[in-house]
């Protein structure tokens, strides 16, 4: 995740977001709300699992979240999560902490975001 295109891209991916939510801008806001709401909850249960050294359950966790923030049209925190997935077998606990405190800065660029509604960004 270290290339300039990359952090420049938008952090959610509106159009595609309201086209998953078959066009409704009101519904696609809800369920951005929504992942913002639930993020605190599992950014603390990803990061205790990463201390407590459990690197299935990080895999696991991180996978799910990687799927959520797909389906979302957030790609920035999906390959955020997938680098967690896929490093949580073979790297210290803090590069995983690391992960984890780059993917909390993205969920703050969606909670932005979110805050100021998807119909203002065009």
């Amino acid at each position: 995740m270290n290339s300039s295109t990359e952090r420049s891209a938008p952090v959610v991916n509106r159009d595609e977001l309201i086209d998953r939510m078959m066009g409704s801008i009101p519904m696609a806001e809800r369920m951005l709300k929504r992942f913002v709401d639930t993020a605190n909850a599992d950014f603390d249960l990803m990061e205790s699992t990463v201390r407590l050294g459990d690197k299935p359950a990080i895999a696991s966790l991180a996978h799910r979240h990687k799927g959520t923030a797909q389906t979302m049209a957030i790609p920035r925190v999906a390959q955020c999560a997938a680098e967690l997935e896929q490093r949580a077998h073979t790297d210290p606990t803090s590069k995983l902490l690391a992960i984890l405190g780059e993917m909390r800065m993205l969920h703050d660029e969606v909670r932005q975001v979110q805050q100021l509604g998807l119909a203002n960004l065009i």
